[in-house]
């Protein structure tokens, strides 16, 4: 059986790199992959990891999800060369935190093309070719934050809850094609995306500008995510194989967080008066 062509996002580092070097490195090769970096000077670590199957099993590309012409040219390129993309792994993201507002426009719809516009411009362009060959599947990178608003998380919140909404309406219709849809929504995760957003917490903590009702609450949120028993990349990429690639029909959803917080997620956002999630946002932070 020839390998399946595998379109991932995101692979300079984090969840995409351990994603593109598991799917590279399987030892039967039954994965073509076609790993993108936003500039290939970011390709070093990605290089490293894959070694010897750089240009067998992995070829490694260029491309900004932001930019229109970037997706159109390696989405043309993957199927002028082998024909057909069998997976897309939409992983590329940033992490956002913001005392809601301070935001600016700019810094919203810089988040917005990243984790949602990009990542729905990817799928619009490889969508047609799957629809063809009436076969494919389409996974993407959510968040715990797009199950459940997370404090000082707003618009990476919102972000990922757009994508929620397009991706489930889209999976409602494109299952008629043979196309199968999942999402993974992890928890906190050991990536450089972790130490990042403990800096910028600090930081808000730090300025006395802001009033010390909101400086309370992210230290307590702060403190719980510098604690927090974070996931590795590695257990993401466990379950993002187990349960979606390599499942013939995998279910939409996989939130990927403990027994304990799956139950208590479940009924929080089971409540359709949204009151319990905000009661347990509020008890998070420390709130009366």
């Amino acid at each position: 059986m020839a390998p399946r062509v595998v379109l991932v996002t995101g692979c300079s580092s984090g969840i995409g790199l351990s994603t593109a070097r598991r799917l590279a490195q399987d030892p039967d090769q039954r994965y073509l992959v076609i790993a993108t970096v936003i500039a290939m000077a970011e390709k070093a670590e990605l290089v490293a990891a894959v070694g010897d199957a750089t240009d067998k099993t992995i070829f490694i590309k260029e491309m900004d999800i932001t930019k229109d012409e970037d997706i159109t040219r390696v989405v043309d390129d993957v199927i002028k060369t082998h024909g057909r993309i069998d997976i897309l792994i939409n992983i590329a993201g940033v992490p956002a935190i913001f005392l809601p507002e301070r935001a600016s426009r700019t810094a919203i719809e810089s988040i917005f093309n990243v984790n949602t516009i990009g990542t729905i411009r990817l799928t619009q362009t490889v969508l047609p070719h799957m629809k063809q060959k009436k076969a494919g599947k389409i996974i993407s990178f959510s968040s715990i934050a797009g199950k459940q608003g997370f404090p000082y998380s707003d618009f990476y919140s919102a972000s990922k809850f757009a994508l929620e909404g397009f991706f489930e309406s889209l999976l409602s219709t494109v299952q008629s094609f043979n196309i199968r849809v999942c999402l993974i929504e992890p928890t906190l995760v050991k990536t450089r995306m972790l130490p990042s957003g403990l800096s910028e917490y600090n930081a808000l903590i730090n300025d006395d500008t802001i009033h010390e009702i909101d400086r309370r609450q992210l230290k307590v949120i702060y403190e719980i995510a510098s604690g927090f028993p974070a996931l590795s990349a590695d257990d993401v990429v466990d379950v993002l194989m187990t349960k979606c690639v390599e499942v013939d029909d995998p279910v939409f959803r996989h939130l990927v967080v403990s027994a304990e917080d799956k139950e208590a997620i479940g009924e929080a956002v089971a409540d359709l008066t949204g009151e319990k999630s905000i009661a347990a946002l509020r008890k998070l932070i420390g709130a009366e």
